[in-house]
């Protein structure tokens, strides 16, 4: 049996961030280091469903996006195969993240002001991962 993408993790850079997914509630977001160390999966309420691969331009435009408060949308790519558009907007007085295949399969979590300043770190973190520079705060292990 191959193994998909998901199952193939080494753990090196793994980290958690609560949010609101505004359907279902409370959840928690992952934010991990792929195995070859290029990408960081970012998985929202912690679902492979809901996941996408970061590079670090991705992952400097979702940090820029988040500090800015701004509205925009990333393509990047599913595990799975293909783009997919993750939209980045202002929610009331939070930050949200989505994801919307079909009008049925859908996520958008929303993170508080510390929660998005932990979900920036933990991105952070990553990117010095992704950059060789992981002398940087918040890349610890």
């Amino acid at each position: 049996m191959a193994m998909s993408a998901h199952s193939r993790r080494s753990f090196t850079y793994y980290r958690r961030v609560a949010g609101e997914d505004l359907t279902t509630g409370h959840c928690t977001s992952q934010i991990e280091l792929t195995e070859d160390r290029r990408l960081l999966y970012l998985r929202l309420a912690s679902t492979a469903r809901f996941a996408v691969l970061l590079d670090a331009v991705a992952t400097e435009q979702l940090i820029a996006a988040l500090r800015a408060r701004d509205t925009r949308t990333l393509d990047v790519p599913h595990p799975d195969g293909g783009a997919v558009p993750l939209r980045i907007a202002p929610h009331r007085s939070r930050m949200s993240l989505g994801l919307f295949f079909t009008e049925e399969e859908n996520i958008q979590v929303a993170f508080s002001a510390d929660q998005c300043e932990e979900l920036i770190d933990h991105l952070l973190g990553g990117l010095a991962w992704l950059t060789g520079s992981r002398g940087a705060a918040g890349a610890g292990p």
